[in-house]
């Protein structure tokens, strides 16, 4: 286990009582180190009470009062806090190393004790008395905390039980929250005796403390080369990859000590952001109870549970959820699915598909053919089914399907944003004539939301145009990003063609991992997370960022078509598309600046987790920024 540090929200928060109940707890297995000191000794009390390596700190004054005050009492200065974290004391265990006053308590002349913290780089346990104000005093040192890029693993209230203080913070602070009871006598006998009372709680906080991922060998990169093969990535000439070791809301932490935003939500998965705490628990819970059943005559409550959540938003009052395993075979199922519908109703013609200039569905065979993207997937053109591609205007897609209509199967479209073709943005207008199209010549329609669902200000894309699609593909945040899966939804006049006597008509389609318990348990416990709406605050509150954002990126030389749709933010920087040279200065750029962008050739753009700070927000657009200016430069 790491070193990990103790802060309190403010003064007499209870830090010193938790080391105590901790150290207590763990005996000799940790270290105790308190750098900055005033008035009584915690470091004295600490040595006097529990059986651990305890060190002197780097400074004591007298004065219970501000360190720099107590410091300018006695003549003195407080050193800087890069000083004060290079003496950490080498220690053969771990060390719990405890703050004084909360994060934005001066430390010195010029320097707030969070800058100590962020150079003490360790994990972090946020320490506050339950009595009323814990809430508001938790949230907003993890505001704060969390703008520094402080990862902080658990919140510990002390005193008396309150469930409703524990409750809200998990829900608005995301992170895990337990209850310890100091003491009734502060000596040894009253420790032990509290401790035992207690163990299971502080086993648990030492799990969520303990979540260390083991530093990699030095040749860790090296072994990658020689054996993965990375996705849309070149095998000659490719920026080593980044070597992730650890995630926390909207952060990446590397191996090399530095931490990342990550401003694509890991292509677009990780919906309210990394590890979050509901979702780790359902998780947990799973896991406690089940691994994997095929789903073939089988079934279990958590796919039950999922599929209900997501008929619940729906615009069908019945119908049915198909699960597999991501967003290429959520398409595939809907485009088997409505051809084998006409099948069914005697029309074995209707062969052909409409997708759109600028989609990507995936990159399965179905998934590519109404796609059909010359760089992506122009050399297997001979391998692909019939499909047709027309530009994203209404005009033209009736003019096509007016002459082919009789032979179109369905139309397929990403509503609102076209994602990999280069987050290409419609309105909700266009999308709704190209349905009112569609319907008019009779032709099915398909929804595919696996990057749009949630991500531009309703649950799915296609209600802001008020549409009823036949099919809606979701998977990428079904489950938060934490496990892979991916479901279509079917609209009730598709099942009834299939609800016969006959046999031969079954949809035979499934994978060996279809409707995986665990993957259903979290996306279940996500729609219940989603249900109450509060994501929309979220999202709406990273709108207003980018909103306020687009004028500036789009002033800048070299920058067309800055636009914002939702949460996703882009801007075109110069030209030649997907394969642009430009996409991996400015993917460089970012990362320099602390952000993980992953531009789309000569497309920048960011789609972070909803959760995401104001503070990293800025960061982001910054980085866009300076990228941005740095390619027209260069």
């Amino acid at each position: 286990m790491s070193d990990f540090v103790v802060i309190g929200t403010d003064t007499n928060a209870g830090k010193t009582s938790f080391a105590l109940l901790w150290l207590t707890a763990f005996g000799n297995r940790f270290a105790y180190w308190k750098p900055v000191e005033t008035g009584d000794s915690d470091t004295g009390r600490v040595r006097r009470l529990v059986d651990a390596t305890v060190f002197e700190p780097v400074v004591h004054f007298a004065d219970a009062v501000a360190p720099p005050l107590a410091a300018r009492h006695e003549g003195q200065t407080i050193p800087p806090a890069s000083q004060i974290a290079a003496a950490r004391p080498k220690s053969d265990c771990p060390l719990l190393i405890e703050t004084f006053g909360g994060p934005l308590s001066p430390l010195n002349e010029s320097e707030l004790q969070v800058e100590l913290i962020c150079r003490l780089g360790s994990p972090c346990v946020l320490v506050t008395s339950s009595a009323v104000g814990a809430v508001g005093r938790s949230l907003a040192v993890l505001h704060t905390l969390r703008g520094h890029g402080v990862s902080v693993r658990a919140v510990v209230l002390i005193g008396p039980t309150d469930r409703y203080a524990e409750s809200e913070i998990l829900m608005h602070g995301r992170i895990p929250v337990r209850t310890l009871q100091p003491p009734h006598e502060w000596d040894a006998p009253s420790l032990k005796l509290s401790v035992d009372e207690q163990r299971g709680v502080l086993a648990e906080l030492h799990s969520f403390v303990d979540e260390r991922i083991d530093q990699p060998a030095p040749d860790w990169l090296g072994r990658d080369r020689r054996s993965i093969w990375h996705p849309y990535t070149p095998l000659r000439d490719a920026d080593p990859p980044i070597p992730v070791v650890s995630a926390q809301d909207e952060f990446l932490n590397l191996a090399d000590g530095r931490q990342l935003i990550d401003g694509i939500s890991s292509w677009w998965t990780t919906l309210h952001g990394h590890r979050q705490p509901r979702l780790m628990q359902a998780l947990r819970q799973a896991v406690k109870r089940i691994d994997h059943v095929h789903f073939a005559g089988v079934t279990h409550p958590y796919a039950v549970e999922c599929a209900e959540g997501l008929l619940k938003t729906a615009p069908w009052t019945e119908g049915r959820v198909f699960f597999s395993d991501n967003g290429s075979t959520a398409v595939e199922v809907a485009l088997k699915m409505a051809y084998q519908f006409w099948c069914h109703g005697g029309e074995p013609k209707r062969t052909l598909f409409v997708g759109f200039e600028g989609s990507y569905h995936g990159d399965t065979f179905g998934a590519m053919a109404v796609g059909r993207d010359p760089v992506f997937f122009g050399r297997f053109e001979s391998f692909l089914f019939r499909a047709e591609r027309v530009p994203v205007l209404p005009e033209l897609l009736d003019l096509f399907l007016s002459k082919w209509h009789p032979q179109v199967a369905a139309v397929v479209i990403e509503p609102l944003i076209q994602a990999a073709g280069g987050m290409r943005v419609h309105s909700p207008h266009i999308l709704r004539d190209l349905y009112a199209v569609a319907r008019r010549h009779h032709v099915l329609f398909i929804a595919d939301e696996v990057m749009t669902a949630y991500r531009t200000g309703t649950v799915w894309a296609h209600t802001a145009a008020g549409i009823t699609p036949d099919f809606i593909c979701a998977a990428k945040t079904l489950a938060g990003g934490v496990l892979p899966l991916a479901a279509t939804l079917v609209a009730p006049e598709i099942v009834a063609a299939f609800d016969t006597d006959d046999r031969a008509q079954t949809f035979f389609h499934g994978h060996s991992f279809t409707g995986h318990p665990l993957a259903c348990a979290v996306a279940a416990e996500n729609l219940r997370l989603l249900a109450d709406g509060r994501w929309r605050q979220q999202a709406e509150r990273i709108s207003r960022c980018w909103e306020g954002a687009l004028y500036d990126l789009g002033e800048l030389p070299g920058v067309r078509n800055a636009r914002a749709c939702g949460t996703m933010l882009a801007i075109d920087v110069g030209a030649g598309g997907y394969l642009a040279d430009v996409g991996r200065r400015l993917r460089a750029t970012c990362i320099e600046k602390g952000v993980l962008l992953r531009p789309l050739g000569n497309v920048l753009y960011a789609l972070p987790p909803l959760c995401t700070s104001d503070e990293s927000l800025a960061r982001i657009v910054e980085a866009m920024w300076s990228a941005a200016v740095l390619a027209a430069e260069s």
